[in-house]
C-alpha cells in the first residue's frame, strides 16, 4: 500500500510506501495529512489529477 501525504501547504504531495510512511510519520500526530491511499498507480493518478486541478485555479 502507498500513501499520498500532504506535509505542509508549501510542499508538493509526497508518495510513500507503507514502510516509509510509518518510519517517517506518527499516524497519531496531526503534523501531516493522508490525502489518499492505494496502489502506486492509483497514487500517481491521484497526484496528477490534483496537479491538473491546481493549474486550472
Amino acid at each position: 500500500m502507498y500513501y499520498v501525504i500532504l506535509d505542509s501547504e508549501k510542499f508538493p504531495l509526497s508518495i510513500l510506501h507503507e514502510d516509509q510512511y510509518f518510519e517517517y510519520y506518527n499516524p497519531l500526530k496531526k503534523d501531516h495529512r493522508v490525502e489518499f491511499r492505494g496502489s502506486m498507480n492509483q497514487c500517481y493518478t491521484f497526484v496528477a489529477k490534483q496537479n491538473r486541478l491546481s493549474l486550472m485555479n
